[in-house]
């Protein structure tokens, strides 16, 4: 299983991006989580806590569909290090603020301005393996192990932040979020030659012209109304599960509870992205929505810590399978050109989700317990399953005849095969050699950014490399042959 990743990760460049990545999104898990215990510390009520905490959520899912918009035209580093140093002083202003028991007011422009230009890193870190991988199945084994490292995050990061708030300072857990945003997030965004070819050096695609947004496209729909689900469950289970150990008398074992299902989850994308499955994407998704639904109905019927986190843990398993075939839905669905903001606005309806699940779980919670709060998880899942299955049919027209990943693989080098077929005659720039291919280009296969420029799809000037066939055969263990013209 585990020689399926490392054969993703001996492509040039892909250890370091990722690496960088996990790196930069490890705050996602926990910034919130230190935002409510700071304020809740310098203002003393948890009213105004979580009202800094949603003007944060506020201002990432109503900019950060702008930002990759932005960064699919101009490019990741052009875009992203002025956003994420605004992003990161603000945080910096909001903890000045906030130890100075300033007003609510700014705080909640401080930290609405700091969510708005973080950006979404894991849906960055996923483009690249989109642009730089073009079989599906090793894309779908390569956002298998994001989604297992995003998992691996949530793990880590809430016990990390709490520890520090209560041992060392109530800002602690903020200034090291800021520390992971600003060496993380500025290595990877430093690492350019894996960076996606920026839209605005090819020529526009008819769909996007015709379309804009890539919210026109009604199977990202469909794959956003399960995602407000997915973040309401999560958002409601997390007051649950504070609810639920507190009132068995252990309220400092709820971040293992929490910790047990993401651990489920970490095991589950590990295992599915090591294998072929036959099945279609739409099939797998409504099957894994069913079991989901099943899996989170029976924390109904927990009533020890010991129960509980067997359940969880077993529910967790379809959790990161669901959210990387969702991905793999969306990087099918729209132009490549669009990727970014695509993958973005899924975690917009997710972080949409979890703002209303932490409300509503809270409120249900205050009336009816724990109980209470979990029965608002299960309607939840439910919710997803149901819109999952109304919406089968937009996402199976998206996906094509079968939605198999063999089917999707064989159409994208069917594509690609075409296109360099019927390859327009170019001139080359001015100032610059006609490139003729040399006996050794035959030691290498083309990338897709390369393969781009050689078609004159791409700026003849971009910078780009050739991969040894040995870094990229096929998952199976099968080298992938050169051809070349």
């Amino acid at each position: 299983m585990f020689e399926t990743y490392a054969k993703l990760y001996r492509l040039p460049g892909a250890f370091l991006f990722s690496l960088a990545g996990f790196i930069a999104r490890f705050p996602m898990s926990f910034i919130g989580l230190s935002t409510l215990m700071l304020i809740r510390h310098t203002h003393g009520q948890y009213w105004i806590a979580g009202l800094v905490d949603a003007a944060s959520i506020i201002g990432f899912a109503g900019a950060a569909p702008w930002l990759a918009r932005l960064v699919d035209r101009h490019g990741q580093a052009q875009v992203m290090r002025p956003s994420l140093t605004v992003s990161i002083l603000a945080n910096i202003a909001l903890i000045t603020v906030a130890l100075q028991t300033g007003p609510v007011w700014l705080l909640c422009i401080l930290a609405a301005i700091a969510g708005a230009f973080s950006g979404s890193i894991g849906a960055m870190v996923r483009s690249r393996w989109s642009h730089l991988l073009e079989d599906p199945k090793k894309l779908k084994s390569a956002f298998a192990l994001e989604s297992a490292l995003d998992e691996l995050v949530f793990m880590l990061g809430p016990v990390l932040a709490t520890a520090l708030t209560a041992s060392v300072h109530p800002a602690s857990g903020l200034v090291l979020a800021i520390l992971f945003a600003l060496f993380g997030g500025m290595w990877f965004f430093s690492l350019k030659s894996t960076q996606p070819v920026p839209s605005k050096t090819l020529p526009v695609d008819p769909q996007v012209a015709e379309r804009g947004s890539v919210m026109r496209y009604p199977a990202l729909w469909a794959i956003g109304a399960t995602f407000v689900g997915a973040g309401t469950l999560f958002g409601a289970l997390d007051v649950s599960i504070l609810e639920f150990t507190k009132v068995l008398g252990h309220p400092a074992t709820s971040g293992i509870q929490l910790g047990i299902m993401a651990g489920g989850s970490l095991v589950g994308a590990l295992i599915y992205g090591s294998r072929d499955w036959p099945l279609p994407l739409w099939a797998m998704y409504l099957a894994g929505m069913a079991l989901l639904s099943i899996g989170v109905t029976g924390f109904l019927f927990a009533h020890t810590q010991i129960t509980m986190g067997i359940i969880m843990f077993v529910a967790g398993l379809v959790v990161a399978p669901i959210i990387t075939i969702a991905y793999s839905i969306v990087e099918f669905a729209i132009p490549r050109q669009q990727i970014t903001e695509g993958l973005t606005w899924m975690n917009t309806f997710m972080n949409l989700g979890v703002a209303l699940g932490s409300f509503t779980g809270g409120v249900f919670v205050d009336h009816f317990s724990y109980t209470g709060g979990l029965w608002v998880t299960a309607i939840a899942s439910w919710f997803m399953f149901w819109i999952a299955l109304a919406t089968s049919r937009l996402i199976r027209s998206a996906l094509g005849s079968s939605g198999t990943l063999r089917e999707l693989a064989t159409r994208r080098a069917k594509a690609w095969k075409d296109a360099r077929a019927s390859r327009p005659a170019t001139k080359p720039a001015k100032g610059k050699p006609k490139r003729v291919l040399k006996p050794s280009d035959h030691d290498y296969k083309l990338t897709p950014a390369e393969f781009e420029a050689e078609i004159g799809l791409a700026n003849p000037t971009e910078d780009v490399r050739r991969f040894p066939p040995s870094t990229i055969g096929d998952i199976s263990g099968q080298e992938t042959q050169p051809d070349v013209q």
